[in-house]
Formats: C-alpha cells, structure tokens, sequence
C-alpha cells in the first residue's frame, strides 16, 4: 500500500474505524451444477454490501473510498487495473497498488470484471472475509459434507497443493497433470504480471466462463479451458 507523505491523521482514522468494523453478512448466493452432476451453493458479500457495511463507519472517522479503474497497455495486451483510495478529509490517503488483469473483450464482460476486481481490491484493503471458508479442512486435506455432497471440499476460489487427491478420472474431474500444469502456468502469468496465483485463477475462471470453484472440482474440460487461456496470456507477456 501506498500511503501520503503526511500520515498521522489517516493512521488515527483507519484505526479508530478498524476497531468498529465487522465483517460484513454475505448477501449474494449463487448455486452452481457441476457438469458431473454435482451441485453447490456458493455464498459471498458482494460490492454493494461491503460499501454498506463500512460507509457509515467511514464518514464517522471522515474517511471516503474511492475505486479508480482504467485499462493500461502491456505489450500487445490490454490490461484492466483497480486500485482503491482510503481518503481523509486533511487531504491524507492510503492507496492500494494496482489490481491488474488482462481485460475482457466485451463490454458486458469487462464491467463484470471490474466489479469483481473491485470486490477483491476493497475487502483485501479492509482486511475483511467476504466469502465463505471451510473451517480449514480443506488446508488440513480434510473431507466434510457441504451441501449434502460428502466428500466433497467447499469452493473457495484457490488452487492448493495440499488438497490434491487422487480423483478418479471416471468422474470426469481433472487430473493430477493437469493441476500441475495449472499450478506452474498460474505461477508463471501472476510473477509476471505482479500478481498473485489466487487472483490469476479467479480472473480466469471469469474469462473462461467457469462457475467459481475449488480446482478440486474442476472436469477435464474446465480444466483445459484454463490452460489454454493461462498459455495464451503467457505467450503475450513482453520479453
């Protein structure tokens, strides 16, 4: 983060203020069906309900937020970037460095990303949980019941060594090669385009149409869908 030269007052607000928000209730919910027959229930705060929440407590501390985006271009790529402004009324700020992503072809697409990067840049600056987690049993490779689907992990939009299993390939789910050709490609793109493999992953499954879930989760197709789109994006990073 980046913050104004002069600081004492923003410091004193954003603690002030952090000591009064609470992680916001999810309002949104989308039911996805697996192609495999599957289905789950996937719950989130959305933008609107994140403004909602920390707002008032905002203008409380005479504090105001504000999300620039814009297109900047990389290469031969276009990239759609976001970036989020804690702004005092002494003039003291706080920003968040870019959010950055190759930017979606269609208009109706590129506006869904740009709230989507705006959700994720807000609550990352606000250090707030805006999805549904599982408890750690996904990190600590546990199975449970979400849904009434066992042994199955909940989704939480991240790809992570430690839950790879063995999955049958008569499921139709992806395989172990191509999780790790994943892996490495979400790697490679996120070092070179400054991000992170978490956010590469989501902004990709957005572009390539897929409902969010956990990579466990993904069919083989899905799962080719990524790494075609991930080996496109690579090849168009400047040497």
């Amino acid at each position: 983060m980046l913050f104004s030269e002069s600081n004492v007052n923003i410091s004193a607000a954003l603690a002030k203020a952090w000591a009064t928000i609470q992680t916001p209730k999810h309002n949104a919910k989308v039911n996805v069906r697996t192609k495999n027959g599957g289905s789950y229930t996937f719950e989130y705060t959305d933008l609107n309900g994140i403004l909602d929440a920390v707002r008032p407590i905002f203008v409380q501390n005479h504090l105001s937020i504000i999300q620039n985006s814009y297109t900047t271009v990389e290469g031969n790529l276009t990239m759609a970037c976001v970036e989020t402004i804690f702004l005092h009324e002494s003039g003291e700020y706080v920003k968040s460095y870019p959010l950055k992503f190759p930017a979606a072809n269609s208009m109706q697409d590129f506006g869904g990303q740009i709230t989507y990067m705006k959700r994720y840049s807000l609550s990352a600056m606000l250090g707030l949980a805006t999805e549904k987690d599982d408890d750690a049993n996904g990190a600590s490779g546990n199975d449970y019941q979400y849904m009434n689907q066992a042994s199955q992990k909940q989704p939480n939009n991240s790809i992570q060594p430690q839950q790879q299993k063995n999955q049958p390939n008569q499921t139709g789910l992806r395989t172990q090669e191509q999780f790790n050709e994943i892996a490495k490609l979400l790697s490679e793109v996120a070092t070179a385009y400054g991000s992170d493999p978490n956010t590469v992953y989501n902004g990709a499954m957005q572009r390539c149409k897929i409902p969010d879930k956990n990579s466990d989760l993904l069919t083989m197709k899905e799962a080719d869908s990524l790494i075609q789109y991930l080996r496109a994006i690579k090849m168009q990073v400047p040497q």
